[in-house]
């Protein structure tokens, strides 16, 4: 009987909270009603309306605050959003000040905006940005490296989208540019649409980009797909890297990747239970894909359940991208490697790490 009325008690108790959080959001929109007035009457009931909401915040600042504030940023990238809608990024005072306007739109692509892929399609796709020089980092941050940087840090929703521009762009230009970009971010869901690229590519630098892609980005698929692949009318240097390819992919197993780990980290001296091993990673995401701590071969000595490792990965890879450094991108490169090896891991069978 006790732990009904327990039961009972917390139930009442979170739909308490339910309506006071819906009190809160209507206090807001209350308080969006007040506005400028000469008339003395008026005035008295606008002073009135928000003594009673400030009141109505008052009960629970531990739950009202952060209502208020989730409220306050949701405008705030609203109005920046639309702010850098209405910039000429053509206007020759713009052109001189790329990197300022660059990191603008960094800042709100890493906000997952919905739409905002079109505005880089548009800014930094189709039009040549100035290229940049960071000295601190000595760095030239080109057109190019621009647009990786803004796909990447949008997330997943980059890929079906520049998947979807690459079928129907002609420019060879940028058509490498894509698939350079695809390089950093797909996943096993790219392989087929690559493969069906690679079948009549006729541009070398485009191929080995698909080549990458299927090979270090896409698993086992990436490596059967890549297997049975027979592309029409190759130039000589694209037939012979083929060859090549073709010959090395078939080593590719689970055991070959963790060697691969091995020979260049060596062995990892990390005792991380899962929970530490998943706070770790946290604070990898928190770290802008930066880590300390982590070695590579942690992730294979653990019972984490292979999609969250997968999901977690691919947050931090995304969180890599606001590092404009070679060492952003070099952690870019390791967290593919580790992710590759994740998906070969349903292969192994009598291997062991």
């Amino acid at each position: 009987m006790k732990y009904w009325i327990l039961l009972f008690i917390v139930f009442c108790a979170s739909l308490s909270a339910e309506t006071y959080e819906e009190e809160v959001n209507r206090s807001i929109e209350s308080i969006r009603t007040i506005k400028d007035s000469d008339d003395k009457k008026e005035i008295e009931e606008f002073n009135s309306l928000m003594d009673a909401n400030w009141k109505k915040f008052s009960e629970k600042k531990s739950v009202s605050i952060p209502i208020i504030q989730t409220k306050l940023k949701e405008e705030q990238i609203d109005l920046i959003t639309k702010t850098f809608e209405t910039i000429d990024f053509r206007n020759p005072t713009i052109v001189q000040n790329t990197q300022q306007y660059f990191r603008l739109a960094l800042f709100l692509s890493e906000k997952q905006i919905p739409g905002f892929l079109n505005l880089i399609d548009q800014r930094f796709l189709q039009n040549e940005s100035r290229s940049f020089f960071i000295p601190q980092h000595i760095a030239m941050v080109d057109a190019h490296a621009q647009r990786t940087h803004l796909y990447g840090i949008y997330g997943n929703q980059s890929v079906p989208h520049l998947i979807n521009l690459l079928k129907i762009e002609k420019d060879t230009k940028l058509r490498q540019s894509i698939t350079s970009i695809l390089r950093r971010i797909c996943t096993p869901d790219c392989a087929n649409d690559i493969y069906e690229m690679l079948e009549t590519e006729q541009d070398h630098t485009t191929f080995v980009n698909g080549t990458y892609i299927l090979l270090d980005n896409s698993g086992p698929i990436g490596r059967e797909l890549y297997l049975k692949l027979k592309p029409k009318s190759l130039s000589k240097e694209t037939d012979d890297y083929f060859f090549s390819e073709k010959t090395y992919v078939k080593n590719q197993s689970y055991p070959f990747f963790i060697g691969k780990i091995k020979k260049k980290y060596g062995e990892s001296s990390n005792n991380f239970s899962d929970s530490k091993l998943l706070a770790e990673i946290d604070k990898m995401i928190q770290n802008q894909g930066a880590t300390q701590t982590i070695h590579p071969l942690d992730f294979f000595s653990n019972s984490i359940e292979k999609q969250i490792l997968i999901d977690k990965l691919i947050e931090a890879r995304r969180k890599c991208f606001l590092r404009i450094n070679r060492h952003g991108m070099e952690d870019i490169d390791i967290n593919n490697f580790i992710l590759n090896t994740i998906y070969y891991k349903d292969q192994i069978t009598n291997d062991t790490i």
